[in-house]
């Protein structure tokens, strides 16, 4: 990951609404709401998002439920785990990571 890292929240903040940035932003508590970047979003493994999201990347070692539309990639650790939409033009999943989702993969989301 290229961009500069920036704390969103912590293990144990929990946060309800929307939200926009640029940049990568790491979640270790809990997010529900909509948000939208032209950055990277990263799900630690403590972190929780149920969320409608539109951004460049998203990279899940927690847990996602929601939708998420991607303009570049969604990647899915080992431990990670995704319920709900995905649509994105790469889609990666790791051994041992948990999916219940429909995904749409092919040309660059909008």
């Amino acid at each position: 990951m290229s961009e500069t890292l920036q704390s969103f929240l912590d293990q144990g903040t929990v946060f309800e609404g929307k939200i926009a940035f640029s940049g990568a932003v790491r979640i270790d508590g809990h997010f529900k709401g909509e948000a939208s970047a032209e950055g990277t979003l990263v799900i630690g493994e403590s972190g929780t998002v149920e969320a409608d999201l539109e951004l460049r990347r998203l990279t899940v070692h927690g847990r996602f439920k929601g939708s998420v539309t991607a303009k570049e990639c969604v990647e899915v650790a080992a431990g990670g785990h995704i319920e709900g939409e995905v649509a994105a033009p790469r889609f990666v999943v790791a051994d041992g990571a948990s999916i219940n989702a429909r995904v749409r993969m092919g040309e660059p989301a909008r």
